[in-house]
């Protein structure tokens, strides 16, 4: 019987548990063979018993059930505003807080509010990001250090018939704070539900479902039988209905929500992405009907008439399918897609989304008051005003820099905290890597030298015959090259793939965090990306004696909910120019030493390989080798 994994109530604490799914499909069948035996083998109560076989079956599914509940339960708010009324669901996805729910409900409930938990407490929350354009919003509960926390699951692995579970508060019902559950089926996949308003409020690929789904579960988790958040259920077929559930609700899928959660932690009014261009369906293809001149889509040869063939390396098959992808993506997001022109000729193409905008909230000049505003009255509209601000806010900018920057330090924090552990028994890391051509061949040489405290470095490169030498004493830069030996302004500096690659090592171990470019002062979350075709929050460090510096970090992963890596450093956001970018992959741990296995200098979105940088040795020295650190000398030279 296949395993899996789910969450306890502790952060960070795992157990197995049996596939829900499995258990579930054995229980039917034991249900319905007895059914069968009642209607054929007559009133013979001894023909109508359990065997201990079924029993036991039965009784295993009811006490998986109870403790799949049991180990997310926690982790679901019921959301009310200032005043402590209305109400709302949402679910917390990150030990610090971080709670997910529906545009709509904060709309309802304000920019900041109550949330209650199952433990009968109630936090403060505020609100961080929203997402209009696909009812979705981010906000920080206060008050504990370490929350229970349910992370997101693999939405592309949800199938028709798997069982799930919606929790939230359906018509305020949580008195005591703890939720309300449901159990059903998921029956339909890839749904696309239309929006209200201007590119508002609108569901594409998401997950439909049978469980109860009522007013007040929005905003709420639509969770897995194996301790995931796979949705956050946003709307029901109410319309004409007498607003009750009729066994047709619509969640959110968790991968578009993961597309879209560093856009929304930068504190920002996300826009959903388009390519300014239209499809239609003709003939059993999927054609391009219009787009704008002077669109990167346009400049790299698309036309009217061309077919779509491909979108984020999925083949396309209709236009629907298409409009749903497209609707799961953040305006500045890195596509992919490939098209063949009327030559017939196959051309791929990376280009970053465009902006869905939204239509502005008018401002309305209210009535003069006819007497004294109650405290109630008050409060209603200061949050109208705090609405109409947040709304009218430029899309796409950083709204609350001292949001961003809290967000920013909890991120980085969390990725200094899992690449320091170990011992530090060492005085300096060297390091050799093989320089590996575009053909596979061994093409050269590189060598680093890191001190315990990871404030310097020394990095040698030998390749095509050429010798480099750069060293970093704390302050400066100075390079020793066929030309001769001198400092190496900061700002060339930023963009040599030699010293993005020491510097990378350097911040992934440096305990000061004053490494250049990675030097937390400065640092903003700046969004969403993709780094190595895998989703990345992307940080900016702009200054006015050094210019812009992009690295990109991995989200949380689903087994591990607390690791983060570096992935992807460069001076160009797109990575393009002569310099490009380096990209990090297998990272390892040599005595709480963290090196990449492997890193690659890359250029443009498609982030074609230059060459690649294979971990050849790591070796742990006792001793500072003499000079190491010393600026270079002639004698250096080969």
């Amino acid at each position: 019987m296949r395993l899996n994994r789910a969450r306890t109530n502790g952060p960070g604490t795992w157990l197995p548990i049996f596939s829900g799914c499995l258990i579930f499909a054995l229980v039917l069948a034991v249900a319905s063979s007895v059914a069968v035996a009642r209607q054929s083998d007559g009133p013979d109560d001894s023909e109508k018993k359990l065997s201990d076989k079924e029993m036991a079956l039965i009784l295993a599914a009811e006490k998986q059930r109870i403790e799949a509940i049991e180990q997310v339960i926690g982790s679901v708010v019921a959301i009310y505003g200032e005043n402590r009324q209305g109400g709302g669901s949402g679910v917390i996805v990150d030990p610090s807080g971080i709670a997910l729910t529906n545009h709509h409900v904060i709309m309802g409930a304000g920019v900041s509010g109550w949330g209650g938990l199952a433990d009968g407490q109630m936090y403060h929350w505020k609100l961080v990001g929203t997402d209009p354009g696909g009812d979705v919003a981010i906000i920080q509960l206060e008050g504990k250090s370490d929350f229970p926390f349910t992370p997101l699951g693999d939405s592309d692995e949800v199938e028709v018939g798997d069982w799930v579970m919606a929790m939230g508060n359906p018509f305020v019902l949580t008195e005591d704070q703890k939720p309300t559950v449901t159990l059903g089926i998921v029956s339909g996949v890839k749904r696309y539900q239309p929006g209200a308003g201007k590119n508002q409020l609108i569901y594409g690929n998401c997950i439909q479902v049978d469980s109860s789904i009522n007013p007040g579960n929005s905003g709420g988790p639509l969770f897995n039988m194996e301790g995931r958040v796979i949705g956050i259920n946003g709307r029901g077929s109410f319309q004409d209905r007498g607003r009750v559930n009729v066994g047709l609700g619509y969640a959110i899928s968790a991968n578009q929500i993961r597309n879209f959660i560093p856009e929304l932690l930068a504190t920002k009014l996300v826009e959903h992405g388009t390519l300014d261009a239209n499809f239609t369906d003709r003939n059993g293809k999927v054609i391009c009907k219009n787009l704008y001149e002077n669109t990167p889509l346009y400049l790299a040869g698309m036309r009217p008439g061309d077919e779509l063939l491909e979108f984020e390396g999925v083949p396309i098959a209709t236009a629907n399918q298409f409009t749903n992808l497209i609707c799961t993506l953040p305006e500045h997001w890195p596509a992919r897609l490939k098209f063949r022109d009327a030559t017939g000729q196959q051309q791929t193409f990376h280009t970053r989304l465009f902006g869905l905008p939204y239509a502005k909230p008018k401002r309305r000049n209210p009535a003069p008051p006819t007497k004294k505003p109650s405290p109630e009255e008050k409060q209603k509209i200061k949050q109208q005003q705090a609405m109409f601000q947040l709304l009218a806010a430029t899309p796409g900018t950083i709204r609350n820099m001292d949001g961003n920057k809290h967000q920013t330090g909890r991120i980085t924090g969390q990725w200094k905290t899992a690449s320091q552990a170990g011992n530090e028994s060492f005085a300096v890391l060297h390091a050799t890597d093989d320089i590996i051509g575009p053909q596979g061949q061994v093409v050269g040489k590189q060598e680093f030298w890191f001190p315990r405290s990871f404030d310097r470095f020394r990095a040698e490169q030998t390749w095509d015959g050429v010798k480099r030498v750069i060293v970093y004493d704390g302050e400066e830069f100075h390079q020793l090259s066929p030309d001769g030996q001198d400092k190496l302004p900061r700002q060339d500096a930023r963009l040599d793939p030699l010293v993005i690659s020491a510097l990378g090592i350097m911040s992934a171990n440096s305990k000061t965090g004053s490494v250049p470019w990675f030097d937390h002062s400065s640092i903003q979350l700046d969004g969403s990306d993709l780094a190595q075709r895998r989703n990345a929050y992307r940080f900016r460090v702009s200054t006015e004696q050094d210019g812009d510096f992009y690295f990109w970090l991995s989200m949380v992963g689903q087994q591990a909910p607390r690791h983060i890596e570096l992935l992807k450093a460069s001076a160009k956001m797109d990575c393009d120019g002569e310099t490009g970018g380096i990209a990090f992959a297998n990272w390892m741990s040599k005595s709480g030493a963290q090196i990449p296995g492997r890193r690659t200098w890359i250029r443009n979105l498609a982030e074609s390989m230059v060459l690649e940088f294979q971990n050849r040795s790591t070796e742990l020295m006792d001793q500072v080798p003499e000079g190491v650190f010393d600026p270079p000398i002639e004698s250096d030279k080969p």
